[in-house]
């Protein structure tokens, strides 16, 4: 089994309040839900999403956008968890953004800011409703607190939360290139399996472990071990799970790569999260796959400076 130290060795929330909404019957020039609906995504996605707003500043002007609106979507979503104590009112949440998505392709919107610009969105480029839906289903299982039980159910979790969106902007690009396809879709897997690692330390101060099952029984740890972990003398099972998943990530970020002399210098610029992935997973690698080390809960302050010069170098 590769380790992440041996494929390193080879190269290479924010609390929002629930609010009622109320739904009506748009038109195309839709107005409600703010003077700016674009611009409040764009900032919920900086606020929420720092790594994803820094990539998406260097898309396409056409595509930066309806970009934003998508990945508002998703910060949405992904914070219901966070804003409910219980289960039924995230289901109920996940549900209304269920209705929605529903609703937009019916020309219904509801008066909350990301739902209008995603509206135009699909009023402009109709992508695949289902994609939508698919990201709204990644975030059911973590209302439960169930954890995943094993490295494959966290690869389609990834490919639910991660590759639908890229996948929903090459619709909006109208891409039919395979090669990117296939990439992109590594890419959702590979950011995945990292979520899974970043927020441990902060689902195990909430009591939560969504560590695969299988890895823990292989050996003998229990999630309560996991929860109880406060980064000091990590133990080395612990180490363990974590350098075999993050290796899975690195095996994922290498797939996503391989492809990379059949894309255009557009498709290059929507793979560029590909290099906020590969700073996590080196960063993990000096930490000792130590998921708890400080430095791995700073901003990277190299990240930005990085995406210029592989969009410079039209690498990723």
């Amino acid at each position: 089994m590769h380790t992440l130290r041996g494929l390193r060795g080879q190269g290479s929330g924010v609390t929002r309040p629930i609010v009622f909404l109320v739904t009506r019957s748009v038109s195309s020039n839709v107005g409600v839900g703010g003077s700016n609906p674009s611009q409040y995504c764009l900032e919920l996605v900086r606020r929420t999403d720092h790594e994803h707003y820094l990539t998406n500043l260097l898309l396409p002007a056409a595509l930066q956008t309806d970009s934003f609106a998508i990945r508002a979507f998703s910060s949405e979503i992904s914070g219901v968890r966070d804003v409910v104590s219980e289960r039924t009112l995230g289901q109920m949440r996940l549900q209304f953004w269920r209705d929605t998505v529903a609703g937009l392709y019916r020309d219904k919107c509801p008066n909350h800011p990301v739902a209008v610009q995603l509206y135009r969105t699909i009023k402009r480029h109709r992508p695949s409703e289902q994609l939508f839906m698919n990201l709204i289903r990644s975030r059911e299982q973590f209302l439960s607190d169930k954890p995943f039980n094993s490295l494959d159910e966290v690869g389609d979790y990834g490919q639910d939360a991660f590759s639908s969106v890229y996948l929903i902007l090459l619709e909006l690009m109208n891409n039919k290139n395979g090669h990117l396809k296939h990439s992109v879709t590594q890419l959702g897997q590979c950011e995945g399996l990292i979520t899974l690692l970043r927020a441990l330390p902060y689902n195990a101060s909430k009591r939560r472990c969504f560590l695969p099952t299988q890895l823990l029984s292989e050996r003998d740890l229990s999630a309560e071990k996991i929860i109880r972990c406060d980064g000091e003398n990590v133990q080395k099972e612990i180490t363990e799970v974590i350098e075999i998943i993050a290796a899975r990530a690195e095996e994922h970020l290498m797939n996503a790569r391989f492809r990379a002399k059949h894309l255009t210098m557009e498709e290059v610029m929507v793979m560029l999260p590909c290099v906020s992935a590969d700073h996590y997973l080196t960063r993990l690698s000096k930490a000792g796959c130590n998921v708890w080390d400080k430095s791995l809960h700073s901003r990277n302050s190299w990240l930005p400076g990085s995406l210029y010069w592989h969009k410079f170098k039209r690498t990723y």
